[in-house]
């Protein structure tokens, strides 16, 4: 018998672009995402049907890991209950957006403005299959731009169920301010720079001025729990994978009383960017980011980064990776404090 599982598979649920399914991983050449509804725009759910599908699905994880989660970091030890509730809720359908960032595909420059999931929430309320204490975690496209924004987030905090919000910050949400404010929300904003002219750049839209007035207001809405507020950089190759602009970035960080970050890595546009892979100096930048949260007293996050940079050191045939003595001498240079995480055994 096969032990392993997780939360997803049992009590979450993903809107998608043109789907539903278990939850919002992809992984491993394009696994995951396991489909519970194909063709879906917003329809009304018949919630029996689906939890019967969840049930077929888990009595085949149970013998053995299903495709479409073979791989998956998120498996682990897990007991199903057999509970016919959703607790994890992801809503990755709106592809509309107020930036346009170099690192996004076309896919994201629109949507279905048809789709609408509050009366769907709302009726899985409603009928008993909700269950309070998860998560809902709003990505995209922009999620302040979807349908109903502002009803969902209120739906989801009344129920207690605490919110993720990944935003650009140029439009301004009262709505997710209030839930700050309450510690019923948590909001990762992807500014990938330190100034206007980089963040042009990357956004290809002139907003960074008014993004850094909206990020203090939600700064100060989130000064009960300044973990809330997560200003997220990922890392591009060839615009902003340098120590630079990391220097600016943690030195606006400093002004606007920024203390928790994200690092990420674009590894499609870092794959399309030299036709093969990353430069070997990018998993280097992990250690600078470490060096200067630690000045700064900032508590940061990695996301895929750190797991990608640690494959990328087994994998990839460079000196400059796999040579110790470089990788200290590449530290020594920029006077980082290294924890040498990369070299422990």
């Amino acid at each position: 018998m096969n032990n392993l599982g997780c939360v997803f598979l049992e009590s979450g649920i993903n809107f998608d672009l043109n789907t539903v399914c278990d939850c919002c991983i992809s992984h491993n050449d394009g696994r995951g995402l396991p489909i519970l509804i194909d063709n879906y725009h917003g329809q009304p759910i018949d919630w029996n049907m689906l939890f019967d599908i969840k049930a077929k699905r888990i009595e085949k994880q149970k013998e053995k890991t299903i495709y479409e989660c073979e791989g998956c970091y998120h498996l682990g030890e897990y007991n199903f209950t057999n509970e016919r509730k959703i607790s994890q809720f992801h809503f990755s359908h709106c592809r509309v957006c107020n930036a346009k960032c170099i690192y996004c595909s076309d896919e994201y420059s629109g949507g279905d403005l048809n789709y609408n999931t509050y009366p769907v929430i709302l009726d899985l309320i409603e009928k008993g299959f909700y269950k309070s204490g998860g998560e809902a975690t709003f990505q995209g496209g922009e999620p302040t731009l979807m349908q109903n924004f502002d009803e969902l987030i209120n739906l989801f905090t009344e129920h207690g169920t605490m919110v993720r919000v990944h935003t650009s910050a140029i439009k301004y949400s009262n709505t997710l301010e209030d839930a700050l404010r309450k510690n019923m929300a948590s909001a990762v904003v992807s500014i990938d720079s330190g100034c206007s002219q980089t963040y042009k750049q990357i956004k290809q839209v002139d907003a960074f001025d008014n993004v850094c007035k909206n990020i203090e207001k939600y700064i100060k809405a989130a000064e009960n729990n300044n973990q809330n507020l997560i200003l997220k950089y990922i890392i591009i190759p060839g615009v902003n994978d340098n120590v630079n602009e990391i220097d600016k970035f943690f030195l606006l960080l400093n002004t606007i009383k920024v203390k928790t970050i994200a690092v990420d890595i674009e590894v499609q546009y870092a794959r399309k960017y030299n036709n093969k892979d990353v430069s070997p100096h990018i998993y280097l930048l992990y250690d600078y980011f470490q060096h200067l949260a630690d000045k700064f007293q900032i508590k940061i996050l990695t996301y895929s980064f750190l797991s990608y940079v640690l494959q990328n050191r087994k994998i990839k045939k460079s000196f400059l990776i796999n040579n110790k003595f470089l990788y200290v001498w590449y530290l020594n240079r920029h006077n980082i404090k290294s924890k040498n995480i990369f070299y422990k055994r």
